[in-house]
């Protein structure tokens, strides 16, 4: 596997460990707990998570295919909020899973993305110039930024 490749997979898996460590066996009191995003507890926030990577798989589809990714904060944030408000009935279990599913599943776009691939340059509605390397990275860095703030609403 391209080393570029390996370490986008790789950094996604770790932080997609990272999350499910810090949730994994929370009772709901812990899982009720507020977090940083407005509105959003402990449990709503794995809920996005767990979500989200579709949207970004969806979006590096759409430009591996030749299309215009052409979505907006508005409409990111309404797919956030109805994402989050579908899941909050879910299990703590059921959420885990889905967030582990979209991992394999975001694992086997990420084996698609030659050298070639990751170097090809689009224009993302948000922020501007980007790469597909650069775009598939969101993955780890979101749930990255997503662990910490969970990791500090579990600590108070």
């Amino acid at each position: 596997m391209d080393a570029r490749r390996l370490r986008l997979f790789d950094e996604a898996e770790a932080a997609r460990g990272v999350v499910i460590a810090l949730v994994a066996g929370l009772d709901a009191e812990l899982l009720d707990r507020p977090t940083t995003n407005d509105g959003w507890s402990v449990k709503d926030t794995l809920a996005h998570l767990a979500s989200i990577e579709a949207r970004i798989r969806l979006m590096l589809e759409t430009v591996l295919g030749g299309g215009t990714w052409v979505e907006d904060r508005a409409g990111l944030d309404a797919y956030n909020a109805r994402c989050v408000s579908e899941r909050r009935s879910w299990t703590l279990a059921a959420t885990i899973t889905e967030l582990r599913e979209t991992g394999q599943q975001t694992a086997v776009l990420f084996e698609r993305l030659t050298p070639e691939v990751l170097d090809r340059e689009w224009q993302h509605p948000i922020f501007g110039p980007m790469t597909i390397e650069r775009t598939a990275g969101i993955v780890a860095r979101h749930l990255r930024r997503h662990a910490e703030e969970l990791r500090a609403a579990l600590q108070t």
